[in-house]
């Protein structure tokens, strides 16, 4: 009973609905208006960015070499020391170099007092003068015998050439280093990151230039760096130049080794008509456009973009300063669409 009643009650509307169709009453189709957001478009300066990556280095890498074969009798150094020019890096065995120099030094001092007597009595003419001549020749070989022995004894203590830290240590305690073997690494000079550019955009950089460095390691420290230096060549294989920028105050928990990105400007645009990357869409008939709105119609407007940098596409033909663009609400228009703006003031 209560479906009946369902359908009696329902009917007089049905058929009224169907009465009124028939007589051709209608009202008219509603338009929808569409809400969206829009920005602005409006030229202004902008700086082109490349970022490259590289690893925090010393400026110099200073191998300390022994000049003399040795045992190693004292290690002065060990990794992280700050030494100045001339600090004292290890100590070789001396002993039987000195016993050689105490020979050669005495050996000297009898070649001296010969070539002595041999000049008094060459004076008197009672030698010739070859006889004086050789004298001397021995005298002056007894000296460079010992000056030599005196300065390989002076190798045996192995001293920083450099100021630098110390950061690999080669060699331990009664360990034989020959001449010319490793004994202590050292970080030299400056902290700069070495980075690779490619060949397009090395031209547009030079020595001074200024940029930003972002260290993996330290993501809340933003380091201030120049560029100090950029290579002569390029790699043939990858067409990279390598480019120096030298860190002007590195902090204290900045470490060689250390994996950094370099952000630097290539380019400076003084008017640049930028808008929201989201707003640059893709067709099938126009490659990339965007929505502009114009008297609160939304219309198709075909553009061509260069740089896509920081969420922003610049815009470098097809769109004029001050134009409106749907950032907001782009999947509900149509060519001719009528909007509403929303939030204007807060979108301009």
């Amino acid at each position: 009973m209560r479906i009946a009643t369902l359908l009696l009650v329902a009917s007089p509307a049905a058929l009224a609905a169907a009465c009124g169709s028939g007589a051709g009453s209608a009202a008219p189709a509603v338009e929808r208006v569409a809400e969206v957001r829009v920005v602005e478009a409006r030229p202004r300066p902008l700086e082109v960015r490349i970022t490259a990556v590289g690893t925090v280095q010393p400026e110099n890498r200073v191998i300390v070499a022994a000049q003399e074969r040795g045992v190693v009798t004292t290690l002065a150094v060990r990794e992280g020391d700050r030494l100045t020019a001339g600090d004292l890096v290890a100590r070789l065995d001396d002993r039987e170099l000195s016993a050689q120099l105490a020979e050669a030094e005495a050996r000297l001092a009898e070649a001296r007092a010969a070539h002595e007597r041999a000049a008094s009595l060459r004076g008197e003419g009672l030698i010739s003068e070859a006889d004086a001549d050789a004298a001397r020749a021995t005298f002056e070989v007894a000296r460079a015998r010992a000056w030599a022995l005196h300065t390989r004894l002076s190798f045996t203590q192995v001293r920083a050439p450099v100021a630098g830290i110390v950061t690999v240590r080669h060699v331990e305690l009664g360990d034989t280093i020959t001449a010319g073997g490793p004994v202590v690494e050292l970080a030299s000079g400056r902290t700069v990151l070495r980075v690779p550019v490619s060949e397009l955009e090395v031209v547009k950089l030079a020595v001074g230039h200024r940029a930003r460095i972002r260290v993996d390691a330290l993501p809340d420290v933003a380091v201030e760096a120049r560029i100090g230096r950029i290579f002569p060549a390029a790699d043939p294989a990858t067409r990279q130049v390598t480019v120096e920028l030298v860190i002007e105050d590195p902090p204290a928990r900045l470490r060689p080794g250390f994996l950094a990105r370099a952000e630097l400007v290539v380019e400076r645009v003084p008017a640049a008509l930028m808008v929201p990357e989201p707003a640059v869409l893709r067709g099938s008939e126009v490659a990339t456009y965007v929505w502009v709105v114009e008297e609160g119609v939304a219309k198709v407007r075909a553009v061509e973009v260069g740089l896509r940098q920081g969420g922003e596409a610049r815009i470098t033909s097809g769109l004029r300063a001050g134009e409106r663009v749907v950032v907001e609400g782009v999947a509900a228009l149509r060519e001719g669409s009528r909007v509403r703006v929303k939030d204007a003031e807060a979108a301009t």
